[in-house]
């Protein structure tokens, strides 16, 4: 025992020197062991992290995205490349996106038939959550699973199972915050297996079904196993693609509509320059359709600034240097996990004047888009490695938000004023969902013509 605490010594002290000959970037004192961990004590992350420059591996890739087989999660690589080009083509272009475009009439058809359906406060995070799950799991897997009457009880379970990977993405676990020989430390493995075992039931179940059926028309599973194929390996990359998309298509969408809806409840004053706009545009005959969005200018400002206030990853996804480099006159290391602070960026008091208030005017005349060409707004992140779903997405919450406000008048349930209060899992969400009184804008018969 006492050789192994030297030896532990000794291999501090080595580490140590051998940095502290390397102009590394600069960053807060680390502690023997633990590093940084104890500066994340007491905060939500996205904030800790404004102070600390470096981050372990992330555990998600290795228990939740099955060792890193993913999209999201692969190194680079020619399975990196190959599984881009595949979801480039495949899914992601103006020609595919717009092919969906009929799912995407149904499932905003449902969200109305539950908002028109009672009397009570609306849900908007299950309602925005549904809608996007709806769409996303049709795409990828020609199945819808949350109707307005029927529920499948396995998807339930699967989608809780998606917030609980969503919540653990950038938990402050034992595995994300210390060395590699330190992660064993970690008593929450057992329960990350736990997810992860019925995560791969659920996805295997999918693709048993698809192998079995014959569609007319392809999904992106049918592409995916053709491409990948069906012996083990392919299947694993395939099941870690359907998990990341999901997460990502529901998650950061829904969280986006939740936002930008609560933003514009507590600032009247642009939810009535929204109507007003969409009243002009649209007009009161009809509700949103697709080709409208890009003449809805006020509606792309409002989106910006929920971007910039609320970026659905507030910490973007690691990145990994792949060789030692020199950046700005810095030693960064080869393997270095960096992790770009996005909600820093956008708050940041140099950058943005008054970057705490919510001023969809800021963006009037300016040429800052969130696509990733302006590092002064990356919700998407930037690069080879961006967000490769970010045209379905915009697509998906520009058209489902512009048809609430145009559809709709929206209140606070009635004694109340909720609080714009953020709880941090992988995004930043509001602590208290959003409940909101909807009052119909337009004739009875559109919504019907709408819903039918």
């Amino acid at each position: 025992m006492y050789i192994l605490f030297v030896a532990l010594i000794l291999f501090l002290v080595l580490s140590w020197s051998y940095k502290s000959h390397k102009n590394v970037p600069p960053g807060p004192w680390g502690l023997p062991l633990i590093g940084h961990l104890h500066l994340l004590a007491g905060t939500l992350p996205h904030k800790g992290l404004q102070y600390i420059s470096k981050k372990p591996y992330m555990v998600l890739g290795e228990h939740f995205s099955y060792n890193y087989s993913g999209l999201g999660t692969c190194p680079y690589g020619k399975h990196w490349r190959d599984s881009r080009k595949l979801c480039t083509i495949e899914l992601f272009t103006a020609k595919c996106i717009d092919s969906f475009a009929w799912m995407r009439k149904e499932e905003l058809s449902h969200a109305l038939r539950v908002i028109l359906g009672g009397s009570k406060p609306v849900k908007m995070r299950a309602l925005l959550s549904n809608f996007a799950f709806n769409n996303m799991s049709r795409i990828l897997m020609s199945k819808r699973y949350f109707g307005d009457d029927e529920v499948d009880r396995d998807a339930v379970e699967f989608k809780e199972m998606l917030s609980s990977v969503v919540d653990l993405v950038m938990n402050p676990c034992v595995s994300n915050l210390v060395p590699w020989y330190l992660r064993w430390l970690d008593w929450q493995i057992p329960r990350y297996k736990r997810i992860h075992a019925k995560q791969d039931n659920f996805l295997q179940k999918i693709i048993d079904e698809h192998k079995e059926t014959t569609r007319e028309c392809k999904d992106f599973l049918d592409i995916m196993l053709e491409f990948y194929g069906t012996n083990v390996q392919g299947e694993t990359h395939i099941k870690a693609n359907l998990l990341e998309m999901l997460v990502a298509g529901t998650d950061t969408s829904a969280t986006t509509s939740e936002w930008l809806m609560a933003s514009v409840m507590h600032n009247p004053r642009v939810l009535i320059k929204l109507q007003q706009e969409l009243d002009r545009v649209v007009g009161g005959n009809r509700m949103v359709q697709e080709s409208d969005l890009p003449k809805l200018d006020y509606l792309q400002l409002v989106l910006k600034e929920t971007f910039r206030c609320y970026p659905p990853g507030v910490l973007l996804f690691p990145r990994m240097s792949t060789q030692d480099v020199t950046v700005a006159g810095y030693h960064v290391p080869k393997g270095t996990t960096l992790l770009v602070n996005a909600w820093a960026v956008h708050m940041d008091p140099e950058v943005w004047e008054n970057p705490t208030q919510f001023q969809p005017e800021r963006f009037l005349g300016s040429s800052i888009d969130v696509k990733g060409q302006n590092f002064e707004l990356l919700p998407f992140g930037a690069g080879r490695r961006k967000c490769p779903g970010m045209s379905l997405g915009l697509r998906t919450v520009e058209l489902l938000v512009a048809n609430l406000i145009h559809g709709f008048d929206w209140n606070f349930v009635p004694g109340t004023t909720p609080s714009m209060e953020e709880v941090f899992n992988s995004s930043c969400y509001l602590k208290t969902p959003l409940q909101a009184m909807a009052t119909p804008r337009l004739r009875m018969d559109i919504y019907k013509n709408m819903i039918m």
